[in-house]
């Protein structure tokens, strides 16, 4: 509760920023920063949670899929991204969340079937989703044609 973990990613066709926190921050580097605002916060009743999460998108969810395990509520993580190699956090969500883990790995072919893992969660599970563009509409259509309650489906979009 008193730090902050961030993955930046390294892009070099990217605006700069990214290979300068590469080049330039290492592990114990302090920065100054303000209080962070929360506008996709965690519900706090006993039902039970769906996350999913695209690339970079993995950040705001992994903590989400830590405060539930910690209050021993029910939830999976669905966590899809372009190789098992670049998904930030992949290896310590492995072991932590074990079964409640699943991996989708472009590289490998995997790919996330939102209809599927949709229609198979339970009738009141709040669906958490945050990643690309394309990720969050996908979600978002596929809980439409299911019927599932647009207040029951939470999003942020990583741009």
């Amino acid at each position: 509760s008193d730090a902050y973990e961030i993955a930046v990613l390294r892009e070099e066709k990217g605006s700069g920023g990214s290979a300068a926190v590469h080049d330039s921050y290492q592990i114990g580097t302090r920065l100054s920063v303000d209080m962070p605002g929360n506008h996709f916060g965690l519900h706090d009743d006993s039902r039970p949670a769906l996350l999913i999460a695209g690339g970079i998108g993995i950040t705001p969810i992994k903590s989400m899929a830590l405060a539930l395990e910690s209050r021993g509520a029910e939830f999976q993580l669905h966590y899809a991204g372009r190789s098992r190699k670049q998904m930030a956090f992949r290896d310590r969500l492995e072991r932590q969340l074990q079964d409640r883990l699943h991996i989708y790995s472009a590289e490998d072919g995997e790919r996330l079937d939102i209809d599927s893992v949709l229609s198979g969660t339970n009738h009141n599970a709040i669906i958490y989703v945050c990643g690309p563009q394309r990720l969050t509409d996908a979600v978002k259509k596929a809980a439409r044609e299911l019927g599932i309650a647009r207040e029951r489906v939470r999003l942020e979009l990583f741009a």
